[in-house]
């Protein structure tokens, strides 16, 4: 076994390690970190000379700019990973290919669990909504494979986007759709005795491709106009790098506290910015609740200006998806896929 087939084991100990502490206590401690480092660039230079450090510092530069979603453990995790994986003629602007892979294959598997919550919540809405959907969508699609009319599935996904956005706001329209769901059944029996061909080799696979996309693209609806999974936390029990999806608002001796979903969050963001306004603003990103920012908030609140409890979203332990993300990479190498 070479020293680098070593150095790919002992990250993978200290990822564990890692892995452990975050989830008990959703920190990642320096040390393991530290010591990813300083074996890694010490490894990757004798292997893979200069392109270890550029490997380092575009993964930083790339884990900065993703760091909305990415907390300073998780940044500082890929970075030391990155000298080892700077194998020759795999580098995709600057980058190592691989470290793109975990960093995508983390990401993915860390947004399983949201996803899934949301479905376990509003699943009653979502299913029978989708299947309507599917319906519509598969009725054009028959239309079009008879009269061969060209961009309609364009105008198609268009409408289905915007009906799941109405369905959001509008009761009434989610009841009709809803109800109008369960005659899918009926449609696709319709379809199989008109032309049973058609049925067999187009309807039946793409009905349930449909179902799965539109039911997708409902939860990113979702979540995206406000049902992040979120908890209430007392100020008293908050701890630094709480994710707040209250925005607090501090105008001199006012006070106001805005529960905003995503995109109400970075339109207000920005607004502040561009308006240059003298507000103080608390609204946390990757990095979480930093301790001045709790100190400031259990001030106000014993002052009176803050509500006792705080919404706080739902978030995992970062690293045990990073590992997952590195042993799959690991497989990958050793396979030359």
């Amino acid at each position: 076994m070479d020293i680098l087939s070593i150095t790919y084991i002992i990250n993978f100990l200290l990822l564990i390690l890692a892995s452990i502490t975050d989830i008990k206590e959703r920190i990642i401690p320096h040390k393991y970190t530290i010591a990813m480092f300083l074996i890694n660039i010490v490894v990757g230079y004798y292997y893979f000379g200069f392109d270890a450090i550029i490997a380092l510092f575009s993964t930083f530069i790339l884990c900065l700019i993703l760091s909305i979603g990415m907390g300073g453990g998780d940044v500082k995790i890929f970075t030391a990973l990155a000298p080892i994986f700077a194998y020759p003629d795999s580098f995709v602007f600057y980058i190592p290919k691989y470290i793109l892979y975990m960093i995508g294959i983390s990401m993915f598997v860390a947004a399983i669990f949201p996803i899934l919550k949301i479905l376990m919540k509003y699943w009653k809405d979502i299913i029978p909504s989708a299947l309507y959907l599917a319906m519509i969508l598969g009725i054009i699609q028959y239309i079009v494979y008879l009269y061969k009319i060209p961009y309609v599935s364009v105008i198609v996904w268009a409408y289905i986007i915007i009906s799941i956005y109405i369905s959001r706001k509008v009761p009434k329209y989610k009841e009709y759709t809803k109800k109008l769901g369960f005659l899918l059944p009926v449609y696709m029996l319709i379809i199989y005795f008109i032309d049973p061909i058609y049925f067999i080799k187009h309807l039946l696979l793409s009905s349930i491709i449909y179902i799965g996309e539109i039911s997708l693209i409902s939860i990113v609806i979702y979540a995206l106009t406000g049902v992040e999974i979120s908890d209430k936390k007392s100020i008293d029990e908050l701890k630094e790098g709480d994710i707040l999806k209250d925005i607090i608002i501090i105008d001199k001796n006012n006070v106001e506290v805005k529960n905003l979903n995503i995109i109400k969050r970075i339109k207000f963001l920005i607004e502040n910015e561009i308006k240059k306004s003298n507000k103080k603003i608390i609204a946390t990103d990757g990095e979480g609740l930093s301790e001045e920012d709790i100190k400031l908030i259990k001030k106000l609140y014993n002052e009176g200006k803050l509500p006792k409890e705080l919404n706080i979203i739902k978030t995992y332990p970062f690293v045990p998806f990073v590992v997952i993300g590195y042993t799959i990479v690991l497989v990958m190498i050793y396979l030359k896929i």
